[in-house]
């Protein structure tokens, strides 16, 4: 029985073999089926980025984690993934006034406490009576509310009106600070301030806002096809972006001169579930020139064909000469220490690896911090290294679950036989104690 129950447990333990094989295998370039090159500079060590491209996207997984960064050697690059997207946050700190006061004609002060768990902070907005204005303001910082230090000055609010319009600021930006206190002195505009800047309230935020970078390409586009949508006559273009990749609007170069018309904008990558991704007006005006149209997706999608539906009613169909699909850049950025590590290459198309959690990763903004040179990715190619991974015992064996079930069934048979068995020998008494018993 010992013996049925060791060949059980080898019999496993051989089906987990592939498991723990993989999780070696993706320390080693062999498991991944494409690589690219990647231009360094001639390996000057640095800090470095590069922008995904469309051919590495379409092979990698989605989420890009199973991207990796081999150097010559064969010893892996961290780095760490960028969607460079637009950003523009803020987070307001509530503030308490005090110390407000007039320093004559020329400047008004007032102070502020953030608290004591303000946490960082970087923008300062304030109000003040007034229009038709531009006043100068220096800001200060203190943790104590005694000992100040400059954190701005001559930064500029204004305030102007006219018949047309009008145009304001009452923002200024300082360094990051975890100040608690905050002094603030707002000086009279020399042409039209008689008395000191009144102080009507003010704001204090931790802003963050960082110009994103876009990927953009051109989308093959098929002539269209004439059909009816929603009951209307319309036309219908399929668009191609080249692969499976994110996207997020479409750029439209339409040669008409002005129109207006309804259009739908589908992905059709599975036929039996197509989805509607955006909707709305083709419009322009005559006058309005050939700026393309932009179509911006309810969010982005990750396919590789679209369909364009427009209602055309009783006009003709749009003249759209071209299509160009665009999405946030996928940046990774990385750092060379070694001269020698040249040429690097950008794995990917496992799908079964695991992200990799860099350290790298986690102090990505002291890496942004640094100047960096922008890399090139080359062509994709077939890595002629590539050992795809064992299918698993059971895969390749079909039938040795079949024997471990059987095995594991007369075992367990075998347990509750021995188990019956020493039951009823403790439970029956000897047949000299019974018969003494009958004797009795």
């Amino acid at each position: 029985m010992k013996r049925l129950a060791l060949i059980i447990l080898l019999l496993m333990a051989a089906s987990m073999a592939p498991i723990i094989i993989r999780v070696f295998a993706q320390t080693s370039p062999a498991s991944w089926p494409y690589f690219a090159e990647v231009s360094t500079s001639a390996g000057i060590p640095g800090t470095y980025d590069l922008l995904v491209p469309l051919q590495v996207m379409d092979k990698a997984r989605e989420d890009l984690a199973d991207l990796r960064l081999f150097d010559a050697k064969g010893r892996e690059i961290p780095y760490a993934l960028r969607i460079r997207r637009d950003i523009d946050k803020r987070r307001e700190i509530a503030v308490r006034l005090f110390n407000q006061a007039s320093l004559g004609p020329a400047a008004s002060e007032v102070s502020m406490d953030l608290g004591e768990n303000a946490g960082d902070h970087n923008e300062l907005e304030i109000d003040t009576v007034g229009a038709n204005f531009r006043r100068r303001i220096n800001v200060e910082g203190s943790d104590s509310g005694t000992d100040w230090r400059t954190l701005q000055t001559g930064a500029v609010i204004f305030s102007f009106t006219s018949e047309n319009g009008s145009v304001a600021s009452n923002s200024v930006n300082y360094p990051i600070s975890r100040y608690r206190y905050l002094r603030a002195r707002i000086f009279s505009d020399e042409l039209t301030d008689h008395v000191a800047p009144i102080v009507m309230g003010a704001r204090v935020s931790m802003a963050v806002r960082q110009q994103g970078e876009r990927a953009t390409w051109n989308a093959a586009m098929t002539g269209y096809q004439l059909l009816r949508n929603q009951g209307a006559p319309a036309s219908a273009w399929t668009i191609d972006l080249g692969g499976r990749v994110p996207c997020d609007r479409l750029i439209l170069n339409v040669a008409d001169e002005s129109f207006s018309r309804p259009f739908q904008l589908e992905a059709i990558d599975d036929p039996q579930n197509i989805r509607l991704v955006a909707s709305g007006e083709l419009t322009r005006h005559t006058g309005a020139g050939q700026q393309p149209l932009v179509i911006t997706f309810n969010e982005e999608q990750q396919v590789r064909k679209l369909r364009l539906l427009v209602n055309d009613y009783s006009n003709q169909s749009l003249s759209i000469s071209s299509i160009d699909a665009s999405a946030p850049a996928r940046q990774l950025v990385f750092e060379i220490k070694d001269p020698s590590s040249p040429p690097l290459r950008l794995f990917f198309g496992s799908p079964k690896a695991t992200a990799p959690h860099y350290d790298f990763e986690k102090n990505l903004s002291g890496q942004l911090s640094k100047t960096r040179l922008r890399t090139t990715v080359g062509a994709a190619v077939t890595n002629p290294d590539y050992k795809p991974e064992p299918l698993p015992l059971t895969e390749r064996v079909p039938w040795l679950i079949y024997v471990v079930l059987a095995a594991s069934s007369v075992a367990l048979a075998m347990i509750l036989m021995n188990l019956a068995r020493t039951t009823l020998q403790t439970e029956s008494p000897p047949i000299e104690e019974r018969g003494l018993d009958d004797h009795a």
